[in-house]
């Protein structure tokens, strides 16, 4: 019975450290007075579970026999129905997996004939249609210089909503865990975001900044309220008809408990910063991007899996 109890422990999927809310990747956008539609992939890699290391290492384990893949295929666009206000929407498709190495697999006596059972397979997968996000940015202000070598900058800002038209397979009294990793949320989620944008010649900022209230869905499951900030330092380099935009930055993001029957949630929330490096090539009407993110701090709320990497690429075609 204990073997039994221990090994579904060791098979529920970690918990997700869940800052990558709202497909918070924006990006750097030189067509941002244009309507634009584009698609673009993330990729995030995780290994760890939420049973006690010492636990096991006592059956010689360790996190790295654990591991979940996170993706998501984002449809995105932006529309302008007056100058000064955007609208963004994005609409992701998910695939999420999670699993043990063969060595996990021995030691938690898993064969082929009990990997029929719900609770003892060893990938569980999780797919569908996610959240649709959207956001009504405002144009505060756009200050251009005359001189084209001078100091421009520019300021968005406005509110958004998470929409719960994701695909949420749970049933009554399920582990919250399991929330975590649906495609999506089942509640509707009030969200604001800013965006800065300074340059001085060829050399610019980025600053960006996105709040996501946590409430409450039909089965009393309410995500931690979320933050993510994030500043990216970018350069222009330019050929003929071709542009070219490297970056580097910092992303931060945190998130609180989530709360489930009215009670937190021990194995989730936390804090992670990520250092980013990304490049977006302009040719005419499209845009490519790719970037790559490597947490490099993290204070997470007791054991949960533990992000590796992320990757995100897209491309995108601008209209007026």
């Amino acid at each position: 019975m204990k073997k039994t109890i221990l090994l579904m422990v060791l098979l529920l999927p970690s918990y997700l450290f869940a800052c990558d809310f709202c497909n918070g990747y924006l990006g750097l956008n030189p067509h941002y007075k244009k309507n634009s539609i584009g698609f673009r992939y993330h990729y995030m890699s995780m290994s760890g579970t939420m049973m006690d290391p010492a636990h096991l290492q006592e059956m010689g384990l360790n996190k790295n026999d654990f591991y979940e893949n996170r993706s998501e295929y984002e449809l995105h666009g932006q529309y302008y129905p007056i100058q000064k206000l955007q609208i963004v929407a994005s609409l992701p498709y998910v695939y999420n997996r999670d699993g043990m190495s063969d060595k996990a697999k021995d030691a938690m006596g898993i064969t082929n004939h009990n990997m029929h059972h719900d609770d003892m397979k060893a990938q569980n997968v999780y797919q569908g249609i996610g959240d649709l996000t959207l956001f009504v940015n405002y144009q505060v202000f756009n200050k251009n210089s005359t001189d084209s070598s001078g100091f421009s900058h520019r300021l968005l800002a406005g509110p958004g909503l998470r929409v719960p038209t994701g695909k949420i397979s749970v049933s009554e009294g399920s582990e919250a865990h399991l929330f975590t990793h649906q495609p999506g949320m089942g509640s509707w989620n009030p969200m604001a975001a800013i965006t800065y944008i300074a340059r001085y010649q060829k050399a610019g900022a980025r600053l960006n900044a996105v709040y996501l209230a946590g409430t409450e869905n039909k089965f009393e499951f309410a995500p931690g309220n979320k933050v993510n900030v994030n500043i990216t330092g970018y350069y222009e380099m330019k050929w003929s008809k071709w542009q070219l935009y490297p970056s580097v930055g910092v992303y931060w993001e945190s998130a609180a408990k989530d709360i489930y029957y009215s009670e937190k949630v021990a194995n989730s929330g936390g804090s992670m910063t990520y250092l980013h490096i990304g490049s977006d090539l302009y040719y005419q009407k499209f845009a490519l991007e790719a970037a790559f993110q490597l947490p490099v701090q993290k204070q997470l709320n007791g054991y949960q899996a533990e992000n590796n990497f992320r990757l995100i690429t897209g491309l995108s075609y601008t209209f007026n």
